[in-house]
């Protein structure tokens, strides 16, 4: 599975976006894509940047996700 989505552009566009991936803990075959400037984390204030967890946390923050019921041709 595939952590990073970006569909919705093409990878042209998406190469050069700062995703960086510092110490996340990847389960179940599941891969992160990194794009940009790996060193754009160290260029950006405290204040702009997500606030993140660690990779532990991960059933945490997950544990309410799943596929979605949609429906072919309906909105999802």
């Amino acid at each position: 599975m595939k952590v990073t989505k970006r569909e919705y552009a093409s990878e042209d566009e998406w190469k050069n976006w700062n995703w960086v991936s510092e110490g996340d803990l990847m389960m179940n075959g599941a891969f992160f894509v990194q794009s940009g400037n790996p060193k754009a984390s160290k260029q950006i204030s405290r204040h702009e940047m997500i606030n993140y967890k660690r990779g532990t946390y991960v059933t945490r923050l997950t544990r309410y996700s799943g596929s979605l019921n949609c429906v072919v041709g309906k909105p999802c």
